[in-house]
């Protein structure tokens, strides 16, 4: 008799992923939708909940999400902001996709009745939260030369130097100001799972020496 295979991370996600279109198709048949009055803005939104579930299996994020942010703005379900949540993670917004699954939970959490409907939703929910909480990057920035009076940018946010800040994976800029004048820029990438530590050298303000002619006199 064979022992089964241990249940590795990687599987866990892939089962999580492909669990998730069944997600939708429950939020469908849910007590909350079921117990709605069944007249056309309802069956409207049904229509466009199941084409949002078609958009997210054919990854289709950026369709997918304009659906279920047309939804959320006439019914804000749990069910509904996760899958807002889960096109923005999708589309690289990992920092959009935090907030967002908190938002949903913290629909849940206000009504009992969506808690108790939608187990497998708040699971995955709190799934999501795990799995970005390890792959959001993070930017260190750090300053060194002649740092008085000095501001640090990041993506045009101000920051403080040598604090470990959450970014989405893609291209960042870090620009340090004096008086409103950049003094120093670096552009670089951040990557999923990484800490990047820039440094951004400021050096001395030229002085200007003027030159004065001293005429004499007999």
């Amino acid at each position: 008799m064979t022992s089964a295979a241990p249940i590795t991370a990687p599987r866990r996600r892939r089962w999580r992923r492909a669990a998730a279109p069944g997600l939708v198709c429950w939020a469908l048949l849910s007590p909350s939708w079921l117990h709605a009055q069944d007249d056309s803005a309802t069956r409207a939104l049904r229509l466009q909940f199941a084409q949002g579930l078609t958009l997210e299996i054919a990854g289709r994020w950026a369709d997918a999400l304009d659906r279920f942010e047309a939804i959320a703005r006439r019914r804000p379900t749990a069910n509904v902001t996760y899958h807002i949540g889960l096109c923005h993670e999708r589309l690289g917004r990992l920092r959009t996709a935090e907030r967002t699954y908190h938002n949903a939970r913290a629909i849940a959490d206000a009504d009992a009745d969506a808690r108790k409907a939608s187990p497998g939703v708040l699971a995955e929910i709190d799934a999501r939260l795990e799995d970005l909480a390890g792959r959001m990057p993070r930017i260190v920035l750090n300053l060194a030369g002649a740092t008085d009076g000095v501001t640090l940018l990041l993506d045009g946010e101000v920051t403080q130097p040598s604090r470990a800040i959450r970014v989405d994976p893609g291209p960042h800029v870090a620009v340090a100001l004096r008086h409103g004048i950049p003094v120093a820029a670096s552009a670089f990438s951040s990557h999923e799972r990484r800490t990047r530590f820039v440094t951004l050298t400021v050096h001395p303000v030229a002085l200007r020496v003027s030159s004065v002619s001293s005429v004499s006199r007999p």
